[in-house]
């Protein structure tokens, strides 16, 4: 076996097995041998600390937030068993293609058991055993990249809300729109519906990993928001994104995964809802903001007519125009989702 084969080998094991940093039911995690099945599931157990208590206690039954506990450690085993074996070895190469792509390795254990949850629920209610090529195949499929280099994920309609942090009261957004979307689109998408103009830079962070617009030139630990989409970076519902535009007044936007549905039809980007005006460009951040709206509201302020100029006689930070926004973001094509 050559070096290149063993270090394969040991790459795909310390995959399947996470840290050996805690304890479960008084196991020492160090103590353990994952080479052992029944030691490497309490390692998985030890993985999922929120579901511990749930765990320990053999009469507990119920889900928690929608998952029922033991099933889910179980599907965990289940590809984690398939990892150390090796078998199928499919599942390995999906799992280095997706890492490839930026996903951190909860998310891709998440992907492999879900293509594993699909393809033995088909077997269970057909009664008949699993299609092991069709399991393969499907396995295959996962972490390749089109020939336009934008990932392709499932076909899957998102609804998240949006808000820029520290604003009082919170102007924010409420938008569907698909899986899909690659995040330089879901930035042309926040810009149309906070009303900004595009002049500074951005980036995106999620689960510790930053992506931006690298076209200019690489940038070291930024990813190309280009190769990630929205259904990559946020898998599950709950899930959240930071958006930050502008790195001189900072205007943060905290996106929330609210909903995740199957897509239906022909794939449309919409705000759904919205509250407040989006803030002008350049007016200082959310500090800054505030004490223009400050200075309009008090006649004696030494500085109004200065800020009003900024604002305009007409801008009203309580009133936001939906149509305005649907009727801009109507015209967004995300590539590959039609």
């Amino acid at each position: 076996m050559s070096k290149t084969e063993v270090k394969d080998i040991l790459d795909r094991r310390l995959f399947a097995v996470p840290e050996r940093d805690t304890t479960f039911r008084g196991a020492e995690f160090g103590r353990l041998n994952p080479a052992d099945p029944d030691q490497r599931g309490i390692l998985i157990k030890g993985e999922h600390p929120e579901y511990r208590r749930a765990l320990e206690d053999p009469a507990w039954e119920g889900e928690i937030d929608g998952v029922n506990p033991r099933l889910h450690v179980t599907l965990h085993e289940m590809v984690a068993n398939q990892l150390w074996d090796g078998e199928p070895i499919e599942a390995w190469h999906a799992a280095r293609r997706m890492l490839d792509l930026g996903m951190d390795r909860h998310d891709v254990l998440h992907e492999l058991m879900s293509v594993g949850v699909e393809h033995l629920h088909d077997a269970l209610t057909a009664s008949r055993l699993v299609d092991l090529d069709a399991y393969r195949r499907a396995l295959n499929d996962l972490g390749h990249e089109p020939a336009n280099t934008r990932v392709r994920r499932s076909h899957t309609t998102y609804q998240v809300k949006v808000g820029i942090v520290g604003s009082e009261p919170l102007i924010w957004r409420r938008l569907s729109l698909p899986g899909d979307t690659p995040l330089d689109e879901l930035h042309h998408i926040l810009q149309v519906s906070f009303g900004w103009e595009g002049w500074h830079l951005h980036e995106f962070e999620a689960k510790g990993r930053r992506y931006t617009d690298v076209s200019g030139g690489s940038r070291r630990g930024v990813h190309d928001e280009r190769r990630a989409t929205l259904s990559l970076v946020a898998p599950r519902k709950g899930d959240r994104v930071r958006y930050t535009y502008d790195f001189g007044d900072d205007w943060i936007h905290d996106l929330v995964v609210e909903a995740i549905e199957p897509a239906e039809g022909e794939a449309h980007v919409v705000c759904l809802d919205a509250d407040r005006a989006g803030p002008p460009e350049d007016c200082g951040g959310i500090y800054g903001y505030q004490d223009l709206l400050d200075a309009t509201t008090d006649p004696r302020h030494p500085h109004r007519d200065q800020y009003e100029d900024v604002l305009g006689e007409s801008f009203d930070p309580a009133a936001v125009d939906l149509a305005a926004i649907n009727s801009v973001l109507a015209a967004i094509r995300i590539p590959g989702t039609n």
